[in-house]
């Protein structure tokens, strides 16, 4: 699976590729700070993005609307931690939401059980 790491924060980023790179079902890990360098991302055909919520450069809405036009197969994962912010994720068409304050060993089983797409993408790819 490919992911895109969308986060404004280089310790986030870090954190997040560190658990990814050592998951056997990901093979390449992409970092993005802001919504433009999200849509450049896009082009390379992400299987996953992790999408900061507070991401700047475009409203999260609208960011997800476009990643959908780009990119119709992408799971979305929306990370946050406002109760609100995973109604508003969901309604804007994330695939799912992973609230931030789990635990990171709790990240990967997760991100395993809320996105079953994306690792049977990564199986009919292999």
């Amino acid at each position: 699976m490919r992911v895109l790491i969308a986060d404004a924060r280089a310790s986030t980023r870090g954190a997040l590729r560190a658990l990814l790179e050592h998951d056997t079902h990901c093979r390449q890990v992409i970092e993005a700070t802001d919504a433009q360098s999200v849509l450049a991302a896009l082009r390379d055909g992400p299987d996953m993005l992790l999408l900061d919520w507070g991401l700047p450069g475009l409203a999260a809405e609208a960011l997800v609307a476009r990643a959908r036009t780009v990119c119709p197969n992408l799971v979305i994962v929306a990370l946050g931690h406002h109760a609100p912010t995973w109604q508003a994720a969901l309604a804007a068409g994330a695939d799912c939401f992973i609230d931030t304050v789990h635990p990171p060993t709790d990240f990967m089983e997760l991100l395993h059980r809320l996105c079953p797409g994306a690792l049977k993408a990564l199986a009919s790819a292999t």
